[in-house]
């Protein structure tokens, strides 16, 4: 019921709406089929004679039921506020939230020795929580020309809880020992690979030659960004409407093997020197500890430090415009004598221009790219095609 106050507010257009939310949901994931029971592979005609005599086989399948598996199970909490204000030209929308998925299932390797491949296990706990924020306004509205305008702003933090029993990590997707995993105290997906040997201040140590020493594998990268964010606008003018949409994504890391690859071949301006000078590789300390003084050619390291995974890591930032979009409808004079209710004209154009300004400049390469195709996996380019602008024009005609 709103207070006196409130229901002043109403009256005098400032407040015109409000609504505080607060939620908890429950849900389950179940596994595939048969995912508790070991089954039988039944083959039929697998071989036929010259005789007419059919072979049909019969084999312990290699994967290994479950019995004690149980569903996923995923618990929310959420609290928002959403608001109206100045006869509806101003609307807030903030939520926030914390989700834990807990028992997650996945497909864990066996060692062939037992008899079986793979198995099913109840195998992680993942925590999400964040904030979802979003703004719209109509700042102008004069005569039949309006501008409307949404920002919105999401940050999400992911971490991984827990993993199963004498599991150090389990791998989500990527190119073999290099890929996203998930990682007990780690966010999901973190990127996993070759590093290089460090002391305790960062600082990479050199051979007897002045190059990087590679160490062992460890986590070298996280690819999920720290926060996005979206600016939408649209002005209309009778039948006329224009639409654009920048986004920026702040932070996240990229492994990629296309940027180092070609840095380390010197095929992009951005090694646009004479690669016989000799160098000092900076952040680099002798086993001792002392700074690095040997001299290097670019052309003998480049390749040991660049295939070194963490050499190839990226910050992924990037200022995009994301679409833009050019709408005209024929006025309904116009369409009073024609068969035609509606009928419109929408130009469109998707990922026209970035700027990824943590990118080498020379490689005009777009950090949205993934080589893992749709899934789990992010932050991952192995020599992937560089993304597209996307053109388009619409015909929209009702009766």
């Amino acid at each position: 019921v709103p207070t006196d106050a409130f229901a002043a507010l109403q009256n005098n257009s400032i407040l015109n709406y409000l609504k505080l939310r607060i939620g908890y949901g429950t849900s389950a994931g179940y596994p595939d089929p048969y995912s508790t029971r070991n089954v039988l592979n039944s083959n039929t005609n697998v071989f036929v004679s010259p005789g007419g005599q059919v072979l049909n086989t019969n084999g312990v399948s290699s994967f290994l039921g479950n019995q004690n598996l149980m569903p996923e199970l995923f618990v929310e909490y959420e609290g928002g506020v959403e608001a109206r204000f100045l006869n509806n030209r101003v609307g807030i929308d903030l939520s926030l939230y914390d989700k834990t998925s807990q028992d997650l299932i996945i497909n864990l390797p066996l060692d062939p020795a037992t008899g079986y491949t793979s198995t099913t296990v109840n195998a992680a706990e993942v925590n999400n929580r964040g904030i979802e924020l979003g703004v719209n306004l109509t700042p102008v509205v004069v005569g039949d020309f309006s501008w409307d305008l949404t920002l919105n702003y999401t940050r999400n933090i992911s971490i991984v809880n827990e993993i199963f029993d004498g599991i150090e990590r389990v791998y989500v997707a990527g190119f073999g020992t290099l890929g996203n995993y998930a990682i007990p105290g780690e966010p999901y997906g973190a990127i996993y690979g070759r590093q290089f040997s460090k002391n305790e201040d960062g600082k990479i140590f050199v051979d007897g030659q002045g190059g990087y020493v590679a160490g062992g594998f460890g986590v070298i990268a996280d690819p999920n960004p720290e926060y996005t964010a979206n600016w939408i606008n649209n002005f209309s003018y009778k039948g006329m409407s224009l639409g654009f949409q920048w986004q920026y994504v702040h932070g996240g890391q990229l492994y990629s093997s296309t940027v180092g690859s070609l840095l380390a071949r010197g095929n992009t301006v951005d090694s646009d020197f004479d690669r016989s000078v000799p160098i000092v590789l900076p952040n680099g300390v002798n086993s001792d500890g002392t700074p690095n003084d040997k001299q290097v050619y670019v052309g003998d390291e480049a390749f040991a430090t660049f295939f070194t995974d963490e050499g190839a890591i990226l910050d992924a930032t990037v200022l995009r415009l994301r679409q833009l979009s050019f709408a005209y409808s024929l006025p309904a004079g116009i369409l009073d004598k024609t068969p035609f209710g509606r009928l419109g004209l929408t130009i469109s154009g998707e990922n026209l221009w970035y700027n990824a300004p943590n990118i080498p400049k020379g490689m005009n390469y777009d950090p949205e790219v993934v080589s893992t195709g749709v899934g789990n996996g992010r932050g991952l380019d192995f020599r992937t095609a560089p993304t597209a602008k996307k053109y388009g024009i619409t015909l929209n005609a009702t009766f």
